[in-house]
């Protein structure tokens, strides 16, 4: 009991921190900037100690610097708004280009020499990048890349602009809360690991083929990523669902993607061997399915269902696509 109205107080004082920096920015000097006040402050004690006038005046224009420096800087932050402009599939420890959109709400004024980074929980940067010029009313995009740790929901919250401008000696930044939820996926390794027990992620060919070019092999209900050309438009009519066409010659191999039963650092490896077997099979023009414990998936292509199946694996155990 003893320490809560000092963690109370600590807590008020962050959460106003928290505040200001949102609204106005905070500002540090800068390695350049704390030799320029190391500077003024001995011109300040030669000026106190002589009674020198000239001193004076150049201790006066030392300031006077500092002062517009720093409202400039400001000035500088005043008026933007950032987002995320994030790539469509985003795989554990891998890089995903993406950028981070600066928009200029300000009638006059340009903004300069920006730093952006997308911040984690600890205040680390998950991604960074730079915009030069942003005119009044204006949009910039300083381009990004992502690296997210873990699979699964991972919430995105909050985006830093940095700036330096203009004279270099203060560094003034604003961080902005831009929550946003995203669904990462298992980072997709190929091939099948040593010492692993038989099934683990792996994909196996399945008898069936499918294809749309050759002699006819029959007709079949349409499923997510057929191609519209491959709808047989007649018995579409007559039975009232869609309906596709067989074809012999451009038949291609169909795969099911297996995942064992396992728990703990196993599951992470069969899920990412699993996420590499969709991933290749799917970029070889194949039809891929997937096998989890408890849910089976056919075997379908495009890219409405690759993302489906990443979905499954990427939040498989979690409490989403289990």
């Amino acid at each position: 009991m003893s320490g809560g109205p000092i963690a109370a107080l600590r807590d008020r004082l962050r959460a106003r921190e928290a505040a200001w920096e949102r609204d106005r920015g905070l500002v540090r000097p800068t390695r350049e900037g704390g030799w320029y006040l190391a500077v003024l402050a001995g011109v300040l004690v030669a000026a106190v100690n002589t009674g020198n006038n000239l001193l004076y005046v150049i201790l006066a224009m030392l300031m006077a610097i500092m002062v517009v420096s720093n409202l400039l800087a400001e000035w500088n932050l005043r008026g933007l708004r950032l987002r995320r402009r994030l790539p469509e599939e985003l795989f554990a420890e891998v890089d995903a280009p993406g950028a981070i959109v600066v928009e200029n709400h300000r009638r006059w004024g340009r903004a300069f020499a920006l730093e952006l980074r997308e911040l984690d929980a600890a205040g680390g940067a998950l991604a960074e990048g730079k915009v030069g010029l942003v005119e009044p009313g204006g949009v910039a995009e300083a381009p990004a890349r992502w690296r997210l740790p873990t699979r699964g929901p991972q919430p995105l919250r909050a985006l830093r602009v940095e700036s330096r401008f203009p004279f270099g000696l203060l560094r003034r930044w604003r961080t902005l809360d831009v929550p946003e939820q995203v669904l990462v996926f298992p980072r997709p390794d190929r091939g099948a690991p040593p010492a692993r027990p038989a099934g683990l992620g792996h994909a196996r060919p399945d008898s069936r083929a499918r294809g749309g070019g050759g002699d006819l092999l029959g007709l079949r209900d349409y499923a997510p990523g057929d191609a519209p050309r491959d709808l047989h438009w007649l018995t579409t009519a007559r039975v009232g669902r869609p309906v596709v066409v067989l074809r012999e010659a451009d038949s291609s191999e169909e795969l099911r993607v297996v995942v064992p039963p396992v728990v703990g650092e196993a599951l992470e490896d069969a899920l990412r061997l699993a996420a590499g077997a969709v991933v290749a099979g799917l970029d070889a023009g194949k039809a891929v399915g997937l096998e989890l414990p408890g849910a089976q998936l056919p075997p379908r292509a495009g890219p409405r269902w690759r993302r489906l199946l990443l979905e499954r694996l990427g939040g498989y155990g979690l409490g989403e696509g289990a």
